[in-house]
């Protein structure tokens, strides 16, 4: 082989290298972007189980509110029937 044919297989070989080094190239970068893709759809999971839990959190918090609220009216009414009864046993034992 000649230099002429050398240094043709030599831009040949050049040429191929890069040629496969833009195909790998290529192909790391789709293998990138469907980890991103992978990463954003888990995320997307994450996210909604994070905003159901949520939403159950807020469902459970007003409903001790509502009981908090029912036990202190129910607190209320026994502290003004033990009064009435404290105060109906005075004026007896008082008469």
């Amino acid at each position: 082989m000649g230099i002429k044919e050398s240094g043709l297989q030599f831009v040949t070989d050049i040429e191929n290298a890069v040629i496969a080094s833009r195909a790998d190239m290529m192909q790391g970068l789709e293998d990138v972007t469907h980890r991103i893709n992978g990463v954003a759809n888990n995320l997307k999971e994450f996210k909604a189980k994070v905003e159901a839990e949520l939403a159950q959190i807020r469902t459970d918090v007003a409903e001790v509110g509502t009981e908090l609220a029912e036990l202190k009216t129910s607190q209320s009414e026994f502290n003004t029937t033990a009064m009435e009864i404290l105060l109906d046993l005075q004026r007896r034992i008082a008469a």
